[in-house]
């Protein structure tokens, strides 16, 4: 283990609070311009509300599972859903992420969710998810138009290769919780090009 159990809950705590942290600022900047309004709530200010609001429930569910100790969802279906709805919280809705998983079962949920995390970190500007999962590895694979987030799959190599990022430590912290979680005696195969990753676990 290369984390104490104080530094996982450190940067753990870290990324949720960041995540959430810009969506609760913009419900609250809402709530500023109907006070200023005389407590009248117009069209665009009742949008950004409303968008606010599905936006931390949306990862609010997912962070749960992802981070948490009970996943609250029962059934492969119901997890997708949670997924799916984490990811179009993300990005532009011109070039939106698309999600392919073939099941998940409640066993592994924190495994994959931890992979969705991965791959939506790096979608800047869309692209396409795709989990697959056997009884001998789960393969993740991000494609898209445009290029990756370079910079972050650099940091990822170095996490899979069991070495300590060096700055912005929350900005990974799915894939430093998922190592933890696998244990050194379980592989994870990186491959790269600028628009295309796949990691190979197990």
């Amino acid at each position: 283990m290369l984390y104490t159990p104080m530094e996982l809950a450190e940067i753990v705590s870290t990324r949720i609070a960041h995540d959430l942290g810009g969506t609760i600022g913009a419900l609250g900047s809402a709530l500023e311009l109907i006070a200023e309004n005389n407590n009248v709530m117009d069209a665009d200010t009742q949008k950004i509300i409303t968008s606010a609001a599905n936006t931390l429930k949306a990862r609010q569910r997912f962070l749960r599972i992802a981070f948490g100790l009970d996943t609250k969802a029962n059934n492969s279906e119901e997890l997708k859903k949670i997924c799916e709805d984490y990811i179009t919280t993300f990005g532009n809705p011109a070039t939106p992420i698309e999600l392919n998983i073939n099941t998940i079962s409640p066993e592994i949920a924190k495994l994959v969710f931890l992979c969705v995390m991965t791959a939506a970190d790096i979608c800047m500007r869309g692209g396409k998810i795709s989990i697959e999962i056997n009884k001998n590895n789960m393969t993740l694979n991000v494609a898209s138009d445009y290029k990756l987030v370079a910079g972050k799959i650099a940091v990822y190599k170095d996490i899979i290769n069991g070495n300590k990022p060096q700055e912005y430590i929350s900005q990974y912290v799915q894939l430093i919780y998922l190592r933890e979680l696998l244990g050194n005696d379980v592989p994870m195969q990186l491959n790269v090009s600028e628009n295309e990753m796949t990691l190979i676990i197990g």
